[in-house]
């Protein structure tokens, strides 16, 4: 840049004395104070907010994963922060990854290798958004309105974010960062699940039980299942025995002595986390997830071993009445009960979706199962119908051509990452794929039982967690 000796630099305050700085701020004034006189208190919030938000701006420009780290963070916070601040929370995660990738693609200093996106994960997901874009001329829906809500769950974080991950996130030590935030926040999650355990629920959480009747399914006979910062007790129980099933399998690993101490004593917490949620459905978790790990580690001995541990479990659950005393295992052994009035109802539901969707075989439409169907169309049979389980929900808004299409992306990440897995040459690379495998493998059977899959943290996690599993092949072998 040139410079000019008889044109003076001007800088900080006096650059508001000349008439463009004097116009500008003014400007700002009457900006600002229209805001406030238009939204209140909200708009002298976004005003106090405009600095952070710069500033997060030039951070993230220069450090677009950033805004994938964040979205996971707030995918575990979005629920306990809408319980204090009433507010869009979740357009958070979409606000942050859709920046993500205006930034990489916008800013020329971050290289990024496009030839990555050419693999069978990211064409899956791809496939799957397209097939949810479709389903907005779908008759039978709500509205593009009710899409747009309830097809981010569904597949459009998934599409913005596996991307991502082949892109920017292909070495080791991004994966670690991922296990650490993902440890970080899960025991906090203990905690503060502890805290409703021992000194009970705070106002606001008090009000979400009772005043948005949140009470039915989380105060049972004066037991409270613990919810935590969670959307609720069964996605928080299904996070702490997937992180439990991970740290756990982590413990085995050839780490140093401490660090196996310390992965085995997180298991512990998480899986006392999981406990105390008293979440049935969270069983499938350790349960397929450890016959997953047993299976792909070839370890027949510890295999024959872990069967009859499980059988063992299942044993005492189902034909005894030990530890009848703790509410928790009475819960569990509810799940085990052929004739417990939840299975019926929710096989009768079913058969209600059955009869329903019978002549429509691309569903009912996203955005009307559910929480969207009963804020954009309360009185229709979707809205009063309980899906339930992950797979019913898909089935119900996108019918037996979406559940296919999903169900095959499902399909192809188990049978292609267990191959991979079993494979892998690196030791430590190893036990790290086996532990996402296995989490991958229990998150989705236990989405039969309850929609875990879709929801946040673990919607996310996932999100995450699949695109990792197939980079592990490309990390560099650890030096000795």
């Amino acid at each position: 840049m040139k410079s000019y000796a008889n044109i003076p630099t001007k800088y900080g305050v006096e650059k508001l004395r000349s008439g463009f700085g004097l116009i500008s701020l003014l400007g700002l004034i009457v900006v600002g104070t229209g805001l406030i006189l238009v939204s209140g208190m909200v708009g002298a919030l976004i005003l106090l907010g405009l600095p952070f938000i710069v500033t997060l701006l030039a951070v993230l420009w220069s450090k677009p994963k950033l805004a994938l780290w964040g979205s996971l963070v707030m995918g575990f916070m979005i629920s306990g922060i809408s319980r204090y601040i009433n507010a869009p929370w979740g357009l958070t995660l979409d606000i942050l990854m859709v920046l993500a990738w205006l930034i990489i693609i916008l800013n020329k200093e971050v290289k990024v290798n496009w030839k990555f996106l050419k693999n069978d994960i990211v064409i899956f997901s791809t496939v799957w958004m397209l097939y949810l874009i479709f389903e907005i001329v779908n008759p039978a829906g709500n509205g593009i309105v009710a899409w747009f809500y309830a097809m981010r769950g569904l597949g459009f974080y998934q599409a913005l974010s596996i991307p991502l991950i082949f892109l920017l996130f292909r070495d080791r030590k991004d994966f670690m960062i991922f296990l650490n935030i993902l440890i970080v926040l899960s025991l906090i999650g203990v905690a503060w699940g502890f805290k409703q355990q021992i000194i009970g629920v705070d106002a606001a959480e008090y009000r979400w039980l009772w005043e948005e009747d949140h009470h039915e399914e989380h105060v049972l006979h004066g037991v409270l299942r613990v919810f935590s910062f969670y959307s609720d007790a069964g996605q928080f129980g299904a996070s702490q025995a997937m992180m439990a099933l991970f740290t756990g399998i982590l413990a085995t690993g050839p780490f140093k002595f401490r660090t196996r101490v310390w992965y085995a004593i997180c298991a512990v917490l998480f899986f006392l986390g999981f406990a105390i949620s008293g979440t049935r459905g969270a069983l499938a978790v350790p349960l397929f997830g450890g016959i997953a790990y047993l299976i792909v580690n070839k370890n027949f001995k510890v295999l024959l071993a872990g069967l009859s541990a499980i059988v063992l479990v299942f044993c005492i659950l189902k034909y005894t009445f030990m530890f009848q005393g703790v509410e928790q295992v009475r819960r569990m052994r509810t799940a085990l009960d052929p004739n417990n009035k939840s299975l019926s109802v929710r096989l009768d539901n079913q058969k209600t979706f059955g009869a329903y969707l019978a002549d429509k075989p691309f569903g009912a439409g996203i955005g009307t199962a559910g929480f969207w169907g009963a804020r954009f169309n309360p009185e229709s049979l979707m809205a009063n119908t309980a899906t339930d389980s992950w797979y019913v929900k898909v089935w119900a808004e996108t019918g037996i051509v979406g559940l296919m299409i999903h169900l095959s992306f499902l399909g192809f990440v188990l049978g292609k990452g267990g191959h991979l897995v079993m494979n892998l040459k690196d030791k430590q690379g190893k036990i790290y794929g086996l532990g996402l495998y296995a989490c991958i493998v229990g998150v989705l059977f236990s989405s039969y039982g309850n929609q875990v899959f879709g929801q946040m943290p673990t919607g996310m996690v996932m999100n995450m967690a699949i695109p990792f599993l197939f980079l592990i092949k490309e990390w560099k072998p650890l030096k000795n």
